[in-house]
């Protein structure tokens, strides 16, 4: 989503030729948006030296709820609601499945629930504004039509940033999957539609060849991004190609992508078909050729 915020940039090339486009302007549809190119290439075609970014005012105000969901049509119809009434307003939706939530609000663990376990699903929902009272009572009347509504099965807002704070910490205690030693970490991008199909398919693959294994999935659901984090417990040592497998290879069917947020490096260029078109590798490959010949940026990364 940083790409949104780059004006302009300068990149230095592989023949040291500097690409100054360090555009200030929010509107400048002058030929080819060329600091695109680089954004997102991950060095291979230019080193990105400078950058023009675009900031905005700090929101004054951010509310926060957690709530629990009785079902995956409850959670997408809640997602709608929530960004259709808080008009634009809605900052975060961030989804957990059952597995996750108990992961971070068990000991070892320093979260504790702000609901009960036992729901489907858990959510995160933000909204920031200017900082009038109206952001607060427009964020309040959302949620408690949500409720009226039977969108919502359990829930609290924050009262303070200290409440604010202990629910992101929920969110962003993701190492607690690391007790049991260096999980496998996937970053996906696919339809909200397919989400929990495509969950209770990964969830079978995994249980198919491990019965045991621990799947914990989370994400910014606004955004159609889930993490999927696997444990290690359990899994043979050469269950890396196997579990990607069970990960990535459904994506395909949906129009999914193998990496949301983080690129492809190494790691998933076996994989970057399922997201991409022969004919647009081959144009990569192209851009690849002719700005970097020799092959000496990032050698040997994403195709």
């Amino acid at each position: 989503m940083m790409r949104e915020m780059v004006l302009g940039l300068e990149a230095v090339l592989a023949d040291g030729t500097v690409i100054r486009a360090m555009n200030r302007l929010i509107k400048n549809n002058s030929g080819f948006d060329l600091k695109q190119l680089f954004i997102g290439a991950e060095g291979t075609l230019g080193v990105i030296t400078r950058l023009v970014l675009r900031l905005r005012e700090k929101p004054a105000r951010q509310d926060v709820a957690f709530a629990a969901v009785p079902g995956f049509d409850a959670l997408a119809a809640l997602l709608k609601h929530m960004d259709r009434a808080l008009g634009g307003g809605l900052s975060a939706f961030e989804v957990m499945w059952p597995e996750f939530y108990e992961l971070v609000t068990t000991p070892p663990a320093k979260g504790r629930a702000p609901v009960p376990h036992g729901s489907p699903f858990y959510v995160l929902i933000e909204s920031m504004g200017g900082g009038s009272a109206g952001d607060g009572a427009l964020f309040q009347s959302a949620f408690e039509t949500a409720v009226e509504d039977g969108l919502v099965s359990d829930a609290v807002v924050a009262k303070s940033q200290a409440e604010v704070a202990a629910i992101w910490a929920l969110r962003d205690d993701v190492l607690q999957a690391a007790r049991w030693g260096l999980p496998f970490v996937f970053d996906v991008s696919l339809p909200i539609a397919d989400m929990q199909a495509y969950v209770e398919q990964v969830k079978a693959g995994l249980r198919a060849c491990w019965p045991g294994v621990r799947a914990y999935v989370f994400g910014h659901m606004g955004d159609g991004n889930l993490h999927v984090v696997i444990s290690p417990q359990g899994l043979p040592s050469d269950a890396r190609a196997a579990v990607e497998r069970i990960v990535y290879a459904p994506l395909q069917q949906v129009g999914g992508a193998i990496s949301a947020e983080h690129g492809i490096g190494l790691e998933k260029k076996a994989w970057l078909p399922i997201s991409r078109s022969p004919a647009e590798i081959a144009l990569m490959r192209t851009l690849k050729q002719a700005m970097d010949p020799k092959g000496i940026l990032n050698p040997g990364r994403v195709f």
